[in-house]
């Protein structure tokens, strides 16, 4: 369907992709695997014909597409023949539905927009169907926020079917989405391919995934495609698999040693005496008539130097716990106790979020970003001990952050919270839109800073290899409810809860 050759992409003199071949046949899912950054986001808007001639220098011996009935060149500049082959063709499932909806307009109405023929209700009722949505009437009439990231995504492939295309460029579709979520979404990719007799590029970082769902893969390394006959290939993944099992089986290396002045982290809040004691906290929203229960009598406890992991679904109250433990929540019922300062909850708990590049202003340089807290708490230290500390090299200290990649934002973040001499940072899904390798170094960060600095740790994630790998107790969620709490040695246990067991399962694809 898709045969490319020496292909080259490049960006004045930085060339981002180098003489490389790609073949797509039909039926097939083609995996394409790459760290964060190495441009494979680049190479799928080259099939979509989207890269500026004005910026982008694109040749190759040959690119074309081909199926009964249509032959198309990727290097044509003739902007109608890419419209008529948009069309007709291809379609993008982006990473992150919820900036790829339109927030004000329901959902039905937009798979609606994107049909090119029989512009009907029942159309997209069906279409809604197909991607196995429980209630697309309701979702139909449904705006984005009122859908759960699964469901989002899965409009966001109801749009992609809507003009019946013979391949989808799914561009790390699952990396905001719980295990179980994740598992149906891909599910869902290899029935399209039955029913649709479709193609898919499914572009990840996630090894254990695209490894178990493409029949072939590519590895993005250098600006080169290599495909499994390289030697450097199979070098690199049985390298990457390494890692990973170190991750699952919780062979941790020897903690690095930097030179800290001790004193000037604050440990009069440590030992054994709970920093945080959560009794029957309730929190609920209301709109109108309508009350939702986001979390439900939660009944929790923190300790000085623990390290305290939250896993579970989508929508499940993750996020909600950890804005009550920052104090940012303040809508709750029950006690939560802490220790008794009026201004406990501003000075001494931080949180790092997500999305990295959403935290910072992007006017400001990092170390500008990070000065700022560090005289707003008149903090004794410098932007280069704070930068030292994470493994952050001081050069980018005058960088902004669209300079620096997503793993090198993450630790500027940390070490922003750093400098307000926190006692507890809780890390909501910090790491879960970065590849294996930087996944491994920032939770080798957080471990440092657990450990060695002996700061209290809230971990979020729906990644449960990575809660499994850092935490000492982990509770689980759903619904809004704790429905298991125990060490984390205990994690495989036959007495652990069906969900908790659920989660574990969802997460190992091989």
């Amino acid at each position: 369907m898709i045969e490319i050759k020496s292909l080259s992409i490049s960006v004045g003199d930085v060339s981002l992709i180098s003489n490389s071949n790609f073949n797509v046949s039909g039926g097939e899912i083609v995996g394409l695997f790459g760290e964060s950054g190495v441009g494979k986001s680049v190479f799928s808007l080259f099939l979509l014909g989207l890269l500026s001639p004005d910026v982008f220098s694109v040749s190759a011996s040959s690119a074309r597409f081909k199926v009964p009935g249509c032959s198309f060149d990727f290097l044509t500049k003739r902007r109608r023949d890419w419209c008529s082959f948009r069309s007709r063709f291809v379609s993008l499932v982006f990473q992150d539905p919820s900036t790829s909806l339109n927030p004000s307009i329901t959902c039905g109405k937009q798979i609606k927009e994107a049909l090119l023929f029989k512009k009907e209700k029942k159309t997209c009722i069906n279409l809604l169907k197909e991607v196995e949505i429980v209630d697309p009437e309701k979702t139909y009439n449904s705006f984005p926020h009122e859908l759960s990231g699964g469901q989002k995504q899965r409009v966001v492939i109801a749009i992609a079917l809507a003009s019946n295309p013979s391949f989808l460029i799914a561009d790390e579709p699952t990396t905001a989405l719980d295990p179980s979520v994740q598992r149906s979404v891909l599910n869902l990719f290899t029935r399209l391919i039955k029913t649709r007799k479709i193609s898919i590029i499914l572009i990840s970082h996630n090894l254990d995934l695209i490894m178990h769902y493409s029949n072939k893969v590519y590895l993005f390394q250098g600006g080169i495609f290599l495909d499994s006959s390289s030697v450097y290939f199979k070098k690199r993944f049985d390298f990457l698999f390494k890692l990973l099992k170190r991750i699952k089986r919780r062979n941790r290396p020897v903690l690095k040693k930097l030179n800290l002045n001790r004193s000037v982290f604050d440990y009069s809040l440590l030992g054994k005496k709970p920093l945080f004691k959560l009794k029957n906290i309730s929190v609920c929203f209301k709109k109108n008539d309508l009350t939702f229960s986001a979390l439900k009598n939660i009944n929790i406890s923190l300790s000085g130097g623990d390290c305290l992991g939250v896993v579970g679904g989508s929508g499940s109250g993750k996020t909600t716990l950890g804005r009550v433990l920052c104090g940012l929540e303040k809508n709750y019922s029950g006690d939560f106790c802490f220790p008794d300062s009026g201004d406990f909850l501003t000075k001494n708990v931080q949180m790092v979020y997500q999305d990295p590049f959403y935290s910072f202003n992007p006017k400001y340089t990092v170390g500008d970003s990070v000065l700022e807290i560090i005289n707003t708490y008149k903090s004794s230290y410098s932007v280069e001990d704070l930068f030292n500390i994470v493994s952050l090299d001081p050069v980018f200290i005058n960088s902004f952050p669209h300079e620096l990649s997503g793993g090198q934002n993450q630790r500027v973040s940390i070490a922003r919270v750093l400098a307000s001499n926190p006692s507890v940072i809780v890390f909501d899904e910090s790491i879960s839109a970065l590849d294996i390798e930087v996944q491994f170094s920032i939770l080798e960060t957080i471990r440092f800073i657990n450990k060695k600095l002996s700061i209290s740790v809230v971990f979020i994630s729906h990644d449960i290899n990575s809660v499994y790998y850092l935490c000492n107790n982990i509770v689980v969620l759903k619904t809004g409810s704790v429905v298991d709490f125990f060490k984390t040695k205990d994690l495989f246990s036959p007495s652990r809860n069906n969900y908790t067991k659920l989660l574990v399962s969802d997460s190992i694809f091989n």
